[in-house]
């Protein structure tokens, strides 16, 4: 990676492993997932059953050959964090408290 490229990668990622995001650009724009894994090398996510597309595998010792379906990764920018509560996205902050993370949700009416 370049250093142009070093410079763009997320500091301090507001998208953590097992959360509900909606996903805003792309083939599946408006639908629902979990989080599955964090690439902070890439700025990517990859989202549980979403943006499927097929991979040709090679046949090697071990391990069968063929066309396997599998989850590419979005970048972060293209998805956007649920509120548990009232199940659509609003604004949000990361802070912690004695080594939890804790997400605090800003809007009227939620404690």
């Amino acid at each position: 990676m370049g250093w142009k490229a070093a410079e763009k990668l997320i500091r301090h990622w507001k998208i953590l492993r097992g959360d509900n995001v909606m996903i805003i650009r792309g083939k599946d724009k408006g639908e629902t997932g979990n989080i599955k894994r964090v690439i902070c090398s890439q700025n990517r996510v990859i989202v549980e059953g979403k943006d499927l597309v097929k991979k040709h595998i090679k046949q090697g010792p071990g391990h069968e050959g063929g066309i396997f379906t599998v989850e590419a990764p979005l970048h972060a920018s293209n998805v956007q964090v649920i509120d548990p509560v009232i199940g659509w996205s609003e604004g949000y902050s990361n802070g912690s408290c004695v080594g939890e993370d804790i997400r605090s949700y800003d809007w009227e009416g939620h404690a």
